[in-house]
């Protein structure tokens, strides 16, 4: 019989005789640990629920909020300039270039032309 074969048995067949006062110790131990476990478990459930989600559904209304108020602004400032948003003030310090070009032009990488100044027309 291979001796793989043999722990195969040796695992199936149930032990007999009587547990050692140190084996009856250890699966207190054991029990205790797991009751902790599931009660630190539970209460970090509940945390989630009656406290994060809540949290964050307030911050998703406050966000939807401000972002509306902000979307309506935008909307009043494009209907006093015909349709287009105010140029921004042309600072000297904003947009300066110490080395040159980006390689992808003067615009930044994430450009949104909805959202930002186009530099190319830009001196």
């Amino acid at each position: 019989m291979s001796m793989l074969a043999r722990r195969v048995l040796l695992r199936a067949v149930p032990r007999r005789g009587f547990a050692t006062a140190a084996e009856t110790e250890f699966a207190k131990k054991e029990a205790v640990h797991k009751a902790h476990a599931a009660e630190a478990a539970a209460l970090w459930r509940r945390v989630s629920f009656f406290v994060c989600v809540p949290a964050i559904a307030v911050a998703t209304l406050w966000v939807r909020g401000v972002e509306h108020e902000h979307n309506e602004h935008l909307a009043h400032q494009m209907a006093e300039n015909n349709g287009h948003l105010p140029e921004p003030p042309a600072y000297e310090y904003l947009n300066r270039r110490a080395r040159g070009p980006f390689p992808w032009g003067p615009n930044s990488l994430f450009f949104n032309s909805h959202t930002n100044k186009d530099m190319s027309n830009v001196e």
